[in-house]
């Protein structure tokens, strides 16, 4: 059974924010568009329409292996996307909106429901096969609209129970990873709360259930830009052993 829908970006993933033709900072300029990142793990090229819409992203990650995914707009929403392995034609995503918000997205026989609260904030992703709901995950935020818990829950002996317990703390600069003009298109839990977030990452601890310890990841950041998104990032776990270096560039109005 396929549990979660996969969408690689950084460690796993992800994205946010596509919904309409230009993209507006809580200060009335237009946001920052993300044009390249590159790490040891992957290299991800970003295409934009003349509208600031996302319209293809390219991954290539260390070993050359190559995808490819493709945006495609009705009435300014992103209506599907069509992934393609080194050239080869693979899945296609169709995303469903209802006042401005995604709903939506299936993708072969799976399907994640969105749900909002007064706020406009993505408070529940379900992950449903046919009628089914398998699982599905909580996000909770700050004040400053900032998401700092995700609970996974999932599917056991008649009843759904959570497994994973994610929390985030953030920083005062701006977070890269909506920058990319992408919504949540087809993942759920940790990774995808990512995006929901103004600020920057810091810090993300996670708990699985029954575990007493958690893993830790750091987020370092060397440098930022002039509209405040950064250029340099470090991960890293608690005792400072790094992971990886992402180094990132934009495009700014």
């Amino acid at each position: 059974m396929k549990k979660t829908f996969c969408f690689v970006i950084l460690i796993s993933i992800f994205f946010f924010s596509a919904c309409k033709k230009t993209t507006k900072e809580s200060s009335g300029g237009l946001t920052c568009r993300m044009l390249q990142s590159s790490n040891s793990i992957q290299n991800r090229f970003f295409f934009y329409d003349d509208n600031r819409n996302i319209i293809k992203v390219l991954f290539v990650d260390a070993a050359a292996d190559t995808e490819q995914d493709n945006y495609y707009y009705v009435n300014g929403h992103v209506a599907y996307m069509i992934r393609l392995y080194q050239g080869t034609l693979g899945d296609t995503i169709y995303y469903t909106y209802n006042s401005d918000r995604y709903v939506e997205v299936n993708q072969y026989g799976f399907k994640l429901k969105y749900l909002y609260n007064g706020a406009g904030q993505i408070v529940k992703i379900e992950n449903y096969e046919g009628s089914k709901l398998f699982d599905y995950s909580d996000y909770s935020y700050d004040i400053h609209g900032n998401c700092t818990r995700c609970i996974d829950y999932s599917w056991s002996d008649s009843t759904y129970f959570p497994y994973k317990i994610t929390d985030f703390e953030f920083g005062n600069q701006k977070n890269q990873y909506p920058s990319m003009g992408l919504p949540p298109l087809n993942s759920m839990g940790a990774t995808t709360a990512w995006f929901f977030s103004p600020n920057n990452i810091t810090r993300m601890r996670m708990q699985s259930l029954g575990q007493s310890n958690k893993v830790v990841f750091v987020y370092h950041y060397s440098s930022f830009n002039e509209n405040g998104y950064p250029l340099e990032i470090s991960t890293t776990d608690s005792l400072n052993n790094v992971f990886t270096i992402e180094y990132i560039q934009y495009i700014c109005p």
